[in-house]
Protein backbone atom coordinates (compact mmCIF):
# COMPACT_ATOMS: atom_id res chain seq x y z
CA UNK A 1 0.00 0.00 0.00
CA UNK A 2 1.32 3.44 -0.92
CA UNK A 3 -0.04 7.13 -1.07
CA UNK A 4 -1.26 7.33 -5.09
CA UNK A 5 0.21 10.99 -4.70
CA UNK A 6 0.40 14.47 -2.50
CA UNK A 7 -3.22 15.01 -2.22
CA UNK A 8 -4.48 13.48 1.01
CA UNK A 9 -8.14 13.13 -1.21
CA UNK A 10 -6.78 10.76 -3.45
CA UNK A 11 -7.37 6.79 -2.46
CA UNK A 12 -3.55 5.27 -1.83
CA UNK A 13 -2.71 2.72 -3.94
CA UNK A 14 -3.29 -0.72 -2.37
CA UNK A 15 -1.59 -4.02 -3.95
CA UNK A 16 -2.10 -6.73 -1.52
CA UNK A 17 0.14 -9.54 -3.92
CA UNK A 18 -2.26 -12.26 -3.28
CA UNK A 19 -0.71 -15.59 -4.46
CA UNK A 20 2.75 -13.64 -4.86
CA UNK A 21 4.62 -16.77 -3.24
CA UNK A 22 5.16 -19.89 -4.17
CA UNK A 23 3.47 -21.46 -0.87
CA UNK A 24 0.48 -18.96 -1.00
CA UNK A 25 -0.15 -20.88 -4.43
CA UNK A 26 0.36 -24.53 -3.42
CA UNK A 27 -1.79 -23.93 -0.30
CA UNK A 28 -4.41 -22.35 -2.97
CA UNK A 29 -4.27 -25.38 -5.45
CA UNK A 30 -4.29 -27.92 -2.88
CA UNK A 31 -7.24 -26.47 -0.75
CA UNK A 32 -9.58 -25.75 -4.17
CA UNK A 33 -8.41 -29.56 -4.95
CA UNK A 34 -9.90 -30.86 -1.16
CA UNK A 35 -12.95 -28.71 -1.94
CA UNK A 36 -13.56 -30.60 -5.33
CA UNK A 37 -13.03 -33.60 -4.12
CA UNK A 38 -15.17 -32.90 -0.91
CA UNK A 39 -17.89 -31.90 -3.47
CA UNK A 40 -17.82 -34.86 -4.99
CA UNK A 41 -18.85 -37.11 -2.26
CA UNK A 42 -21.84 -39.03 -2.22
CA UNK A 43 -23.54 -37.25 0.30
CA UNK A 44 -23.60 -33.90 -1.66
CA UNK A 45 -25.24 -35.38 -4.92
CA UNK A 46 -28.34 -34.36 -3.51
CA UNK A 47 -27.34 -30.83 -3.84
CA UNK A 48 -25.99 -30.67 -7.01
CA UNK A 49 -22.99 -28.86 -6.14
CA UNK A 50 -21.48 -27.36 -9.17
CA UNK A 51 -18.33 -24.30 -9.58
CA UNK A 52 -19.37 -20.86 -9.94
CA UNK A 53 -17.72 -17.91 -11.02
CA UNK A 54 -14.96 -20.22 -12.60
CA UNK A 55 -13.27 -18.63 -16.32
CA UNK A 56 -14.67 -21.11 -18.85
CA UNK A 57 -10.93 -21.76 -20.20
CA UNK A 58 -10.13 -23.70 -16.34
CA UNK A 59 -11.62 -26.50 -17.52
CA UNK A 60 -13.51 -28.72 -14.84
CA UNK A 61 -13.21 -31.77 -12.66
CA UNK A 62 -10.28 -33.53 -11.23
CA UNK A 63 -8.15 -33.43 -14.83
CA UNK A 64 -6.94 -29.55 -14.19
CA UNK A 65 -3.53 -28.79 -14.30
CA UNK A 66 -2.33 -26.88 -11.19
CA UNK A 67 -2.00 -24.16 -13.25
CA UNK A 68 -5.58 -24.00 -14.17
CA UNK A 69 -6.19 -25.01 -10.56
CA UNK A 70 -4.43 -21.67 -9.45
CA UNK A 71 -5.87 -19.63 -12.47
CA UNK A 72 -9.46 -20.65 -10.93
CA UNK A 73 -7.47 -19.57 -7.19
CA UNK A 74 -6.29 -16.55 -8.60
CA UNK A 75 -10.41 -15.53 -10.29
CA UNK A 76 -12.07 -16.27 -6.86
CA UNK A 77 -10.19 -15.55 -3.63
CA UNK A 78 -10.88 -12.34 -1.56
CA UNK A 79 -9.54 -11.38 2.04
CA UNK A 80 -13.04 -12.38 3.39
CA UNK A 81 -12.74 -8.62 4.52
CA UNK A 82 -10.46 -9.17 7.80
CA UNK A 83 -7.21 -7.53 6.88
CA UNK A 84 -4.98 -7.16 10.08
CA UNK A 85 -1.17 -6.48 10.96
CA UNK A 86 -0.58 -3.94 8.27
CA UNK A 87 0.57 -1.15 11.08
CA UNK A 88 2.91 -3.63 13.63
CA UNK A 89 2.93 -2.16 17.15
CA UNK A 90 6.40 -1.93 18.48
CA UNK A 91 9.71 -0.42 19.45
CA UNK A 92 10.48 2.56 17.10
CA UNK A 93 13.41 1.20 14.88
CA UNK A 94 12.36 -2.16 14.65
CA UNK A 95 9.54 -1.57 11.46
CA UNK A 96 7.21 -1.37 13.56
CA UNK A 97 5.10 1.74 12.95
CA UNK A 98 3.13 2.43 16.06
CA UNK A 99 4.25 2.32 19.55
CA UNK A 100 2.35 0.32 22.56
CA UNK A 101 0.33 3.43 23.21
CA UNK A 102 -0.83 3.03 19.74
CA UNK A 103 0.23 6.32 18.50
CA UNK A 104 1.97 6.35 15.13
CA UNK A 105 6.17 6.41 15.26
CA UNK A 106 7.36 10.15 14.46
CA UNK A 107 3.64 11.48 13.88
CA UNK A 108 2.59 13.68 16.80
CA UNK A 109 -0.89 13.52 17.23
CA UNK A 110 -1.37 10.53 15.12
CA UNK A 111 -2.49 7.30 16.37
CA UNK A 112 -3.82 3.39 14.57
CA UNK A 113 -6.82 2.16 16.09
CA UNK A 114 -7.91 -0.67 14.43
CA UNK A 115 -6.77 -4.38 13.77
CA UNK A 116 -3.73 -3.60 11.70
CA UNK A 117 -2.04 -3.16 15.18
CA UNK A 118 -2.22 -6.85 15.62
CA UNK A 119 1.00 -8.70 14.94
CA UNK A 120 -1.06 -11.51 12.88
CA UNK A 121 -4.84 -11.91 12.45
CA UNK A 122 -6.93 -13.59 15.26
CA UNK A 123 -8.04 -17.30 14.36
CA UNK A 124 -11.89 -16.19 14.69
CA UNK A 125 -13.75 -12.82 13.95
CA UNK A 126 -11.76 -9.26 14.44
CA UNK A 127 -14.49 -7.79 15.45
CA UNK A 128 -13.86 -8.10 18.93
CA UNK A 129 -10.44 -7.92 19.49
CA UNK A 130 -10.67 -4.45 17.73
CA UNK A 131 -13.42 -3.46 19.58
CA UNK A 132 -10.76 -4.21 22.77
CA UNK A 133 -8.33 -2.11 20.72
CA UNK A 134 -10.47 0.69 20.67
CA UNK A 135 -11.44 0.64 23.65
CA UNK A 136 -7.67 0.38 25.05
CA UNK A 137 -7.33 3.44 22.99
CA UNK A 138 -9.92 5.20 24.42
CA UNK A 139 -8.64 5.19 27.96
CA UNK A 140 -4.98 5.96 26.70
CA UNK A 141 -6.64 8.81 25.11
CA UNK A 142 -8.40 9.66 28.33
CA UNK A 143 -5.31 9.57 29.77
CA UNK A 144 -5.88 6.57 32.38
CA UNK A 145 -3.11 5.00 33.51
CA UNK A 146 -4.88 1.49 33.42
CA UNK A 147 -6.97 0.88 30.36
CA UNK A 148 -8.43 -2.27 31.84
CA UNK A 149 -9.88 -0.85 34.26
Amino acid sequence: MHLADLDVRADPVIQPRYLSTENDQIVAVEGLKMVHRVMQAPAFEKYVPKEARVPADTGSGDGRTDAQWLQAARHLGTTIFHPAGTCRMGRRGDNSVVDSQLRVHGVKGLRVVDASVMPTITSGNTANPTMAIAETAAALILGQDDPAH
